[in-house]
C-alpha cells in the first residue's frame, strides 16, 4: 500500500541554489501556471549563483503537489485556509522548532536554509493535511469488535520485556542480588549490559512474541513472573537477567483509537492519490517531467 506522501521539505535540507527572478512558466496544473520565480522564492540562495536541476525539480514537485491538494481540498471537501491561519501556523512552527535560547526567527531560517516563502508553504501543507484528515474522518466507519479483539489478542501474545546481558553466570547472579537489594533494573542495564543497544534504553526490548527470541530466552519468558527479575538464563549470547513487564498492553479505548487512525490514514492516502492522478499537470521539458506515481518531478537528463 502506498503511503501518503508528505509535502514537507526537510528544514535542514542543504541546497545549491539561487534565484533568477524569471517569469517563465515552469509547469501548469489544470491550466494554472506555476512560474519559475515562484519556485526560486522557496529556495535559499546560499552562496551559489545557480540552481541545481535536481533541487529545482524537488521544489517544483513540492509546489505541484501542494497546489493540487489545496485546489481539491476546496473543491471536493470545502476546505479553505486563510492567509492569517497560515501566518499563525508558520509562527508556531518556528517557535516550536527553535531550541537554542536567544535565536531569532531570521537566524533560525538562515541556519536551516529556509526562506519565509517555504516556511509558509510548509505551514499551509500541515494545515491542509490536518483538515483533510478531519473531514475524511467523518465518513470512516467505527472498528468492529472483531477487529478490536484481534488487536488485543495479538498484544496479549506479546511479551513486553527488558533484560541485562552479561558474560558469566556469576555476573548475572550478582545483578540479581543487586536488584533484590533494591537497585533499579534500568539503571543496572545501562551500567552493565553488554547488549548496549537495549542497555541504552534501560534494557527495554519492546513488546514482541516469544518466537522473536532464541529458545532459552523464549522459554524463560513463558515461565517468568510479571514484574519479578528472572535468571540467570544462558543463551548463545551470554547470561540474561530478564524482567517481564505488564504495563504496556493497550486498553480497548486505545485500540479503537489506533484502528480509527489507521482507517483515516487509508482514506487520506486514497483521496490524495486520486486527486493527484486526476490533475492535468504539464512540466516544461527544461525543468523535468511529472511522474504522478511518485508523485514527483523527475529532473531533466544532463
Amino acid at each position: 500500500m502506498k503511503k501518503l506522501v508528505s509535502l514537507l521539505v526537510p528544514l535542514a535540507l542543504v541546497l545549491v541554489a539561487c534565484g533568477s527572478g524569471s517569469n517563465a512558466v515552469a509547469a501548469t496544473i489544470d491550466g494554472e501556471d506555476i512560474k519559475v520565480s515562484e519556485i526560486e522564492a522557496l529556495i535559499d540562495p546560499g552562496e551559489e549563483d545557480t540552481i541545481a536541476k535536481d533541487v529545482f525539480a524537488q521544489y517544483l514537485g513540492f509546489e505541484i503537489q501542494q497546489r493540487i491538494i489545496a485546489n481539491a481540498a476546496e473543491a471536493d471537501l470545502g476546505i479553505t485556509i486563510s492567509e492569517d491561519e497560515i501566518t499563525e501556523a508558520a509562527d508556531t512552527l518556528v517557535e516550536e522548532s527553535i531550541t537554542e535560547e536567544g535565536m531569532t526567527r531570521e537566524e533560525f531560517l538562515a541556519t536551516n536554509g529556509v526562506t519565509e516563502e517555504l516556511l509558509h508553504k510548509v505551514a499551509h501543507q500541515q494545515l491542509l493535511e490536518t483538515q483533510v484528515r478531519e473531514v475524511l474522518a467523518a465518513d470512516v466507519a467505527e472498528p468492529t469488535q472483531e477487529e478490536i479483539d484481534g488487536v488485543l489478542t495479538e498484544a496479549e501474545g506479546a511479551y513486553c520485556a527488558s533484560h541485562i546481558l552479561v558474560a558469566t553466570e556469576q555476573e548475572a547472579t550478582d545483578v540479581l542480588d543487586r536488584l533484590e537489594a533494591g537497585e533499579d533494573f534500568a539503571a543496572l542495564a545501562t551500567e552493565l549490559s553488554t547488549d548496549t543497544a537495549s542497555g541504552a534504553q534501560g534494557g527495554d526490548l519492546g513488546c514482541a512474541p516469544s518466537t522473536n527470541y532464541v529458545t532459552e530466552f523464549a522459554d524463560a519468558l513463558g515461565t517468568a513472573e510479571v514484574g519479578v527479575p528472572t535468571g540467570p538464563v544462558e543463551s548463545e549470547f551470554g547470561f540474561h537477567v530478564i524482567l517481564v513487564r505488564d504495563d504496556e498492553l493497550p486498553a480497548e479505548a486505545d485500540v479503537i483509537e489506533q484502528l480509527k487512525s489507521a482507517s483515516i490514514d487509508l482514506a487520506a492516502n486514497e483521496w490524495f492519490f486520486e486527486v493527484i492522478e486526476a490533475a492535468e499537470v504539464t512540466v516544461e521539458e527544461s525543468y523535468g517531467t511529472w511522474d504522478s506515481s511518485g508523485p514527483q518531478v523527475v529532473p531533466p537528463a544532463e
